[in-house]
């Protein structure tokens, strides 16, 4: 009988932690919306020299990557609109690092809300000026960084809410920083924000 009990309590707690598998469908990222930024250039290229890394870094495993998503943003919201010079957009760093956290143990650990780990995300960007004869004429450098953490108690649909939104934020940051920075270094191009 007591053999019954324990199993017939077993197959209960096991019962309660089996859950629906859930998924994050993320929609696609579109900066076409945003207000486009045109530029009096003859073209603007977008090129990436990041290369992802190995562990702890995990923005390769992403969807959208970081870099994905600069590279979307750059040739959607910036418009070259004619002109002498031409701008190349390089993405030099689209890094997301998993850092590992202390989490309380023991029976204090099972009540504790805390995470687990955190996200740490990077984009940079940079936009070098050349006139029509090829000579470069100016830099930009522009870097939007993020974090957020994971709870401990997050399972993969919520995980992957959580890295769509680092890099979503990550990329608004980077549009708005490059359109600061070209304002200021480059404003004779920009014809409209």
């Amino acid at each position: 009988m007591k053999r019954r009990l324990a199993i017939i309590a077993v197959l209960s707690l096991l019962s309660a932690c089996v859950t629906e598998y859930d998924t994050f469908v993320p929609p696609p990222l579109d900066f076409s919306e945003q207000s486009t930024v045109s530029l009096s250039v003859a073209s603007m290229a977008v090129d990436s020299i990041y290369r992802p890394k190995g562990a702890p870094y995990v923005d390769h495993a992403m969807a959208p990557t970081p870099e994905a998503a600069a590279r979307l943003l750059l040739e959607q919201r910036f418009e070259a609109i004619g002109g002498n010079d031409r701008l190349e957009a390089v993405i030099v760093d689209a890094s997301v690092e998993e850092q590992k956290l202390e989490t309380t143990t023991g029976l204090a650990g099972l009540f504790a809300a805390e995470p687990s780990a955190r996200l740490v995300g990077r984009i940079e960007v940079r936009i070098q000026r050349f006139d029509d004869r090829g000579v470069a004429r100016g830099l930009v450098s522009t870097a939007a960084t993020r974090t957020r953490d994971i709870p401990k108690t997050a399972g993969f649909a919520e995980r992957q809410r959580i890295e769509y939104e680092l890099v979503r934020d990550l990329a608004d940051d980077l549009g708005a920083g490059l359109i600061n920075n070209l304002n200021g270094s480059f404003g004779d191009l920009v014809a409209s924000s």
